[in-house]
């Protein structure tokens, strides 16, 4: 094929299939007759210059969000097409659950962090008068969001809320400093909310994670010897979503048997995760709702068909 039969071609097709305009009109802009510009057009299709892709619908936004709540029992999912909104589109979801929810349950991290900073200060909802309180301790670790106080006073103070503070390590050394953290007021009051709490934002993490949680001193070995993938607070669970636990465990945390009595725990996925550990994390079963690229949910879906096939 000549050049500049090739740009003809390529011109014909930018014109109907980019800038939407109609046969009729792309003839006479090219002083060309209608019968013409569909030859063109065929015969661009023929070149390859235009492929058309029919989606099935598993890999609409519909199928994928239809396919997620199958798989893992779901409540709802919300599939974002661009990575630049997800932090608005978690906002977003947080701030739709608010005005049904009467104690909130909050995560960790730099993506908590993110969401929050994306509600307006003095968000206002008709029932104002619920509690916000943390489902964790903080860390000593220098990155951002991971003292889960701060975050609770950001977003109690974003949405005119009550915030509640545990005010201890997320990581207590010994079991002497652990059993007396949860004999301390402060974390009594907290573990009477966890009972009442109705909804939870919780990112899916994975491991190894960033900070590293302590989990050589809590763990030693077992995390990486029965294959440690999915996150959640500061719990980590194996590929098939099993809970890999340890007697020197002492992490301050909601206890797992009151997270899944919460009615509406928020699972939100970083954009950068891996398939594996999200997978993890949904199979672990405490989620009932999802945010999470269009990306990485296609990615999930067509891993699980993948071993499904073998």
């Amino acid at each position: 094929m000549k050049e500049k039969e090739l740009y003809r071609l390529i011109h014909v097709s930018q014109l109907y299939y980019e800038q939407n305009k109609t046969q009729s009109e792309i003839a006479k802009e090219l002083d060309i007759s209608r019968p013409a510009v569909s030859y063109l057009l065929n015969k661009a299709r023929k070149a390859g210059i235009v492929k058309i892709d029919v989606l099935s619908y598993h890999r609409t936004i519909r199928g994928i969000r239809h396919e997620l709540c199958h798989r893992f029992n779901l409540q709802s999912c919300r599939v974002v097409t661009l990575p630049d909104d997800l932090y608005q589109i978690g906002a977003d979801v947080l701030l739709e659950f608010l005005p049904k929810t009467k104690i909130l349950g909050l995560g960790w991290g730099y993506n908590i962090d993110k969401i929050i900073a994306k509600i307006s200060p003095q968000y206002l909802v008709e029932n104002n008068s619920g509690i916000i309180c943390p489902l964790i301790g903080a860390t000593t670790a220098p990155q951002r969001g991971y003292n889960p106080d701060d975050l609770v006073k950001e977003l109690a103070l974003r949405t005119n809320r009550q915030g509640l503070f545990l005010n201890c390590p997320a990581i207590p050394a010994t079991a002497e400093e652990h059993a007396e953290v949860i004999a301390s007021d402060d974390y009594l009051c907290i573990e009477e909310y966890w009972r009442k709490t109705t909804t939870a934002l919780i990112t899916l993490g994975s491991y190894p994670s960033v900070p590293d949680h302590a989990s050589a001193m809590r763990f030693g070995r077992k995390l990486i010897e029965e294959k440690a993938v999915g996150c959640l607070l500061t719990y980590f669970f194996n590929p098939q979503g099993e809970l890999i636990d340890s007697e020197d465990d002492y992490a301050i945390q909601i206890p797992l048997e009151l997270l899944a009595r919460v009615r509406d725990v928020i699972g939100f996925v970083p954009q950068e995760a891996n398939v594996d550990s999200i997978i993890s994390g949904l199979k672990s079963g405490y989620f009932k709702h999802l945010i999470i690229t269009e990306t990485l949910a296609s990615q999930i879906i067509k891993q699980l068909d993948s071993e499904q096939a073998v």
